[in-house]
């Protein structure tokens, strides 16, 4: 699974499917691949404002299933 970071700002994200969790930062316009989760199941991804920022967001991706794409998007105008 690939998370993409089209925010404008440098975001925090955590990634679990209940047995495993991963967490960290992802640049702006950065990614980070994790095929781990690629077949998984109720996988959960939740995305932040990293520590000491102003601009404050938080989002949260539901469960999905196996073959499902999640995409998100925050445009600023």
């Amino acid at each position: 699974m690939q998370l993409v970071n089209e925010s404008g700002q440098q975001v925090e994200y955590s990634i679990s499917d209940g047995t495993s969790a991963d967490c960290g930062t992802i640049d702006i316009d950065g990614l980070v691949d994790l095929p781990y989760y690629d077949n998984k199941s109720n996988v959960q991804v939740s995305f932040g404002p990293t520590s000491g920022t102003t601009n404050v967001f938080v989002l949260d991706v539901g469960t999905t299933t196996t073959g499902q794409q999640v995409e998100m998007a925050l445009i600023a105008e």
